[in-house]
């Protein structure tokens, strides 16, 4: 689903026109922004937790010349973190059957000759 599959569906079940509902998730978006931006943690219980994490500085190589060292810099980068419940939600709605994952059924296969 992007963007526009979601406005559409939170329109249809608010019973809300779409232009508004894409202004509120866009001001919210912007709100999430521009707090981890300034370094603070956007929790939404149930949901999860915006926050900035930081990444130190390391060495990185080339996989195809190893012996090529490059210097990676420290960077601040964006990250979230589902909350129980959300993960709760996925991982029991997510389970499918063996069969359906593709794995090998029981049943032997007789070859017709």
């Amino acid at each position: 689903m992007n963007k526009s599959g979601l406005v559409a569906e939170v329109a249809k079940r608010a019973d809300k026109n779409k232009a508004d509902v894409a202004r509120v998730l866009d001001h919210a978006m912007a709100v999430i922004r521009e707090a981890v931006i300034k370094g603070e943690r956007v929790s939404l219980v149930g949901f999860g937790t915006f926050e900035r994490r930081r990444r130190n500085r390391r060495v990185g190589r080339n996989p195809r010349k190893p012996e090529v060292v490059v210097p990676v810099p420290a960077r601040d980068v964006p990250s979230f973190a589902p909350g129980q419940a959300f993960r709760q939600a996925v991982s029991t709605r997510g389970r499918r059957s063996p069969a359906k994952r593709g794995k090998a059924s029981s049943k032997r296969r007789v070859s017709k000759r």
